[in-house]
């Protein structure tokens, strides 16, 4: 994708990708969570005693990864530099969007689903390959990114500690070096795909000094799972499921040659950002496209429920509870997509759009929450039912008020970012 592509050019390549998504997912995706649908429907046979998914149900999230690999989709928002698509961001938002309003959430095999399970149709710096591989050697993406681009290996981003979440200067991780290898020591928590993940994105002090000063001090790492004194067996429930693809990783005297140093050292920092920003803008393409989808089953449900002699849609104080959601959906809608515009043209204005991307996420994920808590208000007893997935999409907006920078971290940045005089919107 050129930078000199245009923004009408752009929606015309997401929709025609759209087309090529939808045919796949109907075609190839749909049958294998009919095949499931009875473990996918009951967690008490979909996780094992473990806490992991069961063999089959995992082997079927592999086979996802593999195929949209082959169909071109699972990395195309990846740079082209790793072999990826190279979609820019606002074709990302659109798609995101279409994906989760045609088929809303609670997908294990689409996208956000039971217990939060990563999507395995398209990567993300969560699991796949992502702008962070573009800091790596020659060599190592050679060793390790085929693997990833074809879906057939997966990563995790390995940042949040017990006592180091938003406040990511307070790792506790360490790194020494060691001749021409680093040694790390820490613990890693909420850690999303860790109990799956092939490779890990470990972020370590590395000049305890500088990491005191806010100035730099952190690197990351590419760790093998497979590494001696690498451990990750605990996964972590999450609100109203029995398990999640929610990890902690353990890290004991793990040695990794300094070949797999990501960027350059003490300047793993803003690594992390990048992928963390790259996160946030994804989220709030999802959640915008969930609530559309809530939006859309409530119209439905409202022309043909009937109460005290009349349909839903005649009452003033369901058409209030619409018309909230629909101004929020347009609020939302503008802030995501301009976002997404102004990412793009990054490599023209210079300007990093840091605001905006918290703007976009806290809006996105705080009025996807009201839009399904009043869905489920509007369908009465039906919303509450597991028959809906309203109760799993707003388990999920709630939860998304927490990772890649809460709500409260949102607006601490976009405080300071105008207090530092970037008042352009």
């Amino acid at each position: 994708m050129t930078e000199t592509a245009t923004r009408e050019e752009i929606h015309s390549l997401a929709k025609a990708t759209l087309d090529g998504l939808f045919q796949f997912i109907d075609t190839e995706v749909v049958p294998l969570e009919e095949k499931f649908r009875d473990v996918l429907g009951d967690e008490r046979k979909l996780f094992r005693d473990d806490g992991l998914l069961i063999d089959e149900v995992a082997e079927a999230r592999l086979s996802v990864r593999k195929m949209s690999s082959q169909a071109g989709f699972y990395a195309m928002f990846a740079p082209e530099e790793i072999g990826g698509g190279g979609l820019p961001a606002l074709a990302n938002v659109l798609i995101l969007e279409a994906l989760y309003r045609k088929y809303g959430p609670g997908r294990l095999l689409i996208g956000w689903s039971n217990a939060f399970l990563g999507s395995p149709l398209v990567a993300s710096f969560i699991d796949g390959p992502s702008h962070m591989f573009m800091s790596i050697t020659d060599e190592v993406r050679n060793d390790v990114l085929p693997g990833l681009l074809a879906g057939e290996k997966t990563v995790c981003f390995g940042l949040t500690e017990p006592n180091a979440g938003s406040d990511v200067w307070g790792l506790q991780t360490k790194a020494v070096r060691d001749g021409d290898e680093w040694v790390i020591n820490g613990t890693k928590q909420w850690i999303t795909n860790a109990p799956y993940a092939d490779h890990a994105a470990i972020f370590a002090v590395t000049n305890p000094e500088l990491a005191a000063q806010h100035k730099g001090g952190i690197s990351a790492f590419l760790v093998d799972a497979s590494s001696p004194g690498y451990s990750s067996e605990t996964v972590l429930p999450i609100m109203g499921h029995v398990s999640s693809d929610c990890g902690m990783i353990t890290l004991d005297d793990v040695r990794v040659s300094n070949d797999r140093l990501m960027g350059e050292e003490d300047q793993g920092f803003m690594i992390g950002m990048m992928g963390i920003s790259e996160g946030r803008l994804m989220i709030a393409g999802g959640c915008l496209g969930m609530s559309e989808w809530a939006l859309d089953r409530s119209l439905e449900y409202v022309k043909e429920r009937k109460t005290f002699g009349k349909t839903l849609s005649e009452h003033q104080a369901i058409q209030f509870m619409l018309a909230e959601s629909a101004m929020e959906i347009f609020t939302t809608k503008q802030a995501t997509l301009r976002t997404a515009e102004l990412v793009d043209d990054i490599p023209t204005t210079g300007r990093i759009p840091v605001k905006e991307i918290s703007i976009a996420k806290a809006v996105s994920v705080e009025s996807c929450e009201r839009v399904l808590d009043r869905a489920i208000q509007i369908h009465g007893g039906l919303g509450l039912s597991t028959e809906m997935a309203f109760q799993e999409g707003f388990r999920i907006a709630r939860t998304l008020r927490i990772p890649d920078g809460t709500s409260e971290i949102q607006r601490r940045t976009i405080a300071r970012q105008l207090l530092r005089g970037d008042v352009v919107f």
